[in-house]
């Protein structure tokens, strides 16, 4: 009898302690717009406490947040001389957040998550260039005097106008540019090669590899989407 309520007790004790721990709840918190605008003086902005309307002038270009959070660089002043130095402004999103923007060409950038874009305040000369790190979204607005260029990770992406997707994060061991529509030319060194839309290239250990992809799910981050790809294994 000793014995058997000596291990009642135990059990019992046992039992109240697994009651007494509740299970923490560990919730994810969503993704916003997150951004930090770095101007080409060095100062900052945090785009997702910035009040809505102006937020700075650089030259004859004036940046401005839309009530929908959405920043646009726009002309103020017709510029018949326009200046010679180069002004660049750096996006950059920390993790779980996003940000879009126009750039002063009408070109629009999606800039996904841990992701900076480096990009001219007004693009000048005979090229528009910009320099991405992580992955972006961009619908290019047409200019056939004008290619648009996106420099990631050893890639260049040449195109005139048109909509694609470049995933260039630095852990990842590929660089994937996806074309959704019109043309582009993706080149690293001397090797380059032309995809269609529907289709996306990979650049690696300076090879550039072409296969047909699922457009929708590249960029379903784009439009508030997880894509999530369900695999049954059977024995």
């Amino acid at each position: 009898m000793a014995v058997g309520g000596y291990f009642f007790s135990i059990n019992n004790n046992s039992r109240r302690q697994i009651a007494a721990v509740k299970p923490q709840k560990q919730d994810v918190a969503p993704g916003g717009n997150k951004a930090i605008l770095t101007l080409g003086d060095g100062s900052t902005i945090v785009l997702n406490g910035a009040k809505i309307g102006k937020l700075a002038r650089q030259g004859n270009i004036v940046i401005k947040k839309a009530a929908d959070g959405q920043i646009s660089y726009r002309d103020v002043v017709v510029d018949f001389h326009p200046s010679k130095n180069i002004i660049y402004n750096t996006a950059a999103t920390p993790q779980g957040g996003q940000y879009q923007f126009i750039l002063a060409d009408g070109t629009k950038v999606w800039l996904n998550a841990s992701s900076s874009i480096k990009y001219p305040v007004v693009f000048n000369g005979n090229e528009r260039r910009v320099e991405l790190t992580g992955e972006a979204y961009f619908e290019v607005a047409h200019n056939a005097k004008k290619p648009f260029k996106v420099i990631s990770n050893g890639q260049t992406v040449e195109v005139l106008g048109t909509h694609f997707n470049i995933n260039a994060y630095n852990d990842e061991q590929a660089v994937k540019t996806t074309l959704l529509e019109g043309s582009v030319k993706v080149s690293a060194g001397k090797v380059s090669n032309i995809i269609k839309p529907g289709q996306q290239a990979r650049f690696d250990h300076g090879l550039i590899d072409v296969m047909n992809v699922d457009a929708d799910e590249v960029v379903a981050w784009k439009n508030g989407f997880f894509f999530l790809k369900t695999i049954i294994f059977r024995k």
